[in-house]
């Protein structure tokens, strides 16, 4: 949590804030379920907007709470809870907020929300695949697709980090300096 940021938020307007938060991350999660894609393994990722948010608007311990919240109540609505897609969705979310998390607090450095959003997506992307190997498939041969799973994280990374920024100066939110480009 960064200090003087989300710590002026009343405790009431967090939790409402919070919550609406996961309710579009969930109503996005499902909306993306009806759009056409290339293959039944690609999703855009457009939930993952609300993590981001969380993040800059509240803080890491958010930023996790919103990405669990989310992915639960979309499986349930998506009729796939505690199904193998509930675990690659919940590995994969928690670990590429785990790196949001870590490069956006991380500070000074070169990302902007399109940085983090990138390499959220990476990372989702890499433990996904992961996970599938060692859980799914178990066979070398999956990995052929990473480069193709990979363009695609860079393209939709980039496509929510843009959104982030955009949604960031419509609130007037103030970044901190090296987020503002």
């Amino acid at each position: 949590m960064k200090p003087g940021m989300s710590d002026s938020i009343a405790p009431n307007k967090r939790i409402v804030t919070m919550a609406l938060m996961v309710a579009l991350g969930v109503i996005l999660h499902r909306l993306e379920a009806l759009l056409p894609l290339p293959t039944p393994w690609v999703k855009l990722g457009l939930a993952n907007l609300m993590t981001l948010m969380a993040l800059v608007y509240l803080g890491t311990r958010e930023a996790f709470i919103v990405t669990l919240l989310r992915v639960i109540l979309g499986s349930i609505l998506a009729g796939t809870f505690l199904g193998p897609t509930f675990f690659l969705s919940m590995a994969g979310g928690l670990a590429g907020t785990a790196v949001m998390c870590g490069v956006y607090n991380r500070g000074k450095g070169p990302f902007s929300l399109v940085g983090v959003s990138v390499c959220g997506a990476y990372t989702h992307t890499f433990i996904t695949a992961i996970c599938v190997y060692f859980f799914l498939i178990k066979q070398t041969s999956f990995f052929v697709l990473l480069p193709f799973f990979f363009s695609l994280a860079l393209i939709t990374g980039i496509l929510t980090g843009m959104a982030g920024n955009l949604l960031s100066r419509e609130m007037e939110f103030p970044l901190k300096h090296s987020q503002a480009h």
